[in-house]
């Protein structure tokens, strides 16, 4: 075998292993041989795409869990920032030769709905709730708010008289969320009825009907607010680094 050849498996072998640690890689790869540009000539417009993405797989969760926002400021700073980006790739696609319809169709779309990209994300995310769930800090910031008509616009009846129950409640209905969250991502799952479960815990803590429907109401947006706001912390790092590079002048 010769030098060239030995080298020709190398490089593939890296792309590979480079391809197994980045999902995108291969896609993008894939993408742009149809289009007979070379990966070295498209640094950055595939830089650009996988930032896009990742951008847009934040929002896709958010939808897809109808997550409330956290911060308007935030929102607003995320669309400015995919507005620049979707320029900077119509200038990378255009140099390239390459429609940024097509790009967009037929790279962004479909990375955005890859499982194996948006899964890991909201995997960690469930783990770090589950931690939550247990410490102090679950207890000090629900039992504030668990009895609160004017956030809830309603009142739980039995609520003062045994507090403690509604809080064991509130708590084991918002794990029990993360576990129906975690169980809609595995394929490998089937669908489960859940009744049983919600049953045992009303029928444990002894949580009077109309109470306990209240209760799974509190328990689910806690949830929400609790996963939009790791949600948040989990794409701040990408909010940094494109900041950064927007207002730094280019090196070279």
């Amino acid at each position: 075998m010769g030098r060239k050849s030995r080298g020709k498996i190398i490089k593939q072998q890296r792309e590979l292993e480079e391809e197994k640690r980045n999902p995108m890689r291969r896609d993008m790869r894939l993408f742009l041989k149809k289009k007979n540009v070379k990966i070295e000539n498209a640094q950055g417009m595939l830089c650009l795409v996988s930032v896009m993405v990742d951008f847009m797989i934040h929002n896709s969760i958010r939808t897809f869990l109808k997550l409330p926002g956290i911060s308007p400021e935030e929102d607003q700073a995320d669309k400015n920032r995919m507005s620049i980006l979707g320029k900077a790739l119509e200038y990378e696609a255009a140099h390239l030769k390459i429609e940024m319809e097509d790009i967009v169709k037929n790279l962004v779309y479909p990375l955005t709905a890859k499982t194996e990209l948006v899964y890991p994300i909201m995997n960690k995310i469930l783990g770090g709730l589950d931690a939550m769930a247990l410490s102090d800090d679950f207890r000090q910031t629900t039992e504030n708010q668990i009895e609160n008509p004017d956030l809830w616009k309603d009142s739980l009846e039995d609520y003062a008289e045994r507090t403690e129950d509604y809080f064991q409640a509130l708590k084991e209905l918002f794990i029990l969320t993360i576990i129906i969250i975690r169980s809609s991502l595995d394929a490998n799952q089937s669908e489960n009825s859940y009744d049983k479960n919600y049953d045992d815990i009303r029928d444990t803590y002894r949580i009077l009907p109309a109470d306990f429907l209240k209760l799974r109401r509190r328990a689910t947006e806690f949830f929400k607010i609790a996963f939009a706001s790791y949600l948040r912390i989990e794409f701040q790092p990408l909010r940094d680094q494109l900041d950064k590079q927007l207002v730094e002048p280019a090196v070279g």
